[in-house]
């Protein structure tokens, strides 16, 4: 598994993720030490589509502390 699959595994779906959050997770489910630099970076390289949007947003009641999740939207005629 890629890094670049490791973050979108780790934060789609309704949590909001700190880069240090994910570098946990990732340590934790994947056992691979990735920084919170390259996890940045990689957030950088998601690709949004009709199926899948970025969201990010200043943690609340925090100043500067960045969050990062990605939505999954099923196809309409799932059921």
């Amino acid at each position: 598994m890629t890094q670049q699959e490791r973050l979108e595994e780790i934060i789609s779906g309704p949590e909001y993720w700190s880069l240090e959050e994910i570098c946990h997770a990732s340590r934790m489910i994947f056992k691979k030490l990735d920084t919170p630099a390259a996890m940045s970076a990689r957030w950088r390289n998601v690709v949004e589509g009709p199926n899948k949007t970025k969201h990010k947003r200043i943690r609340p009641g925090a100043k500067r502390l960045w969050e990062y999740r990605i939505e999954i939207k099923s196809a309409a005629n799932d059921d």
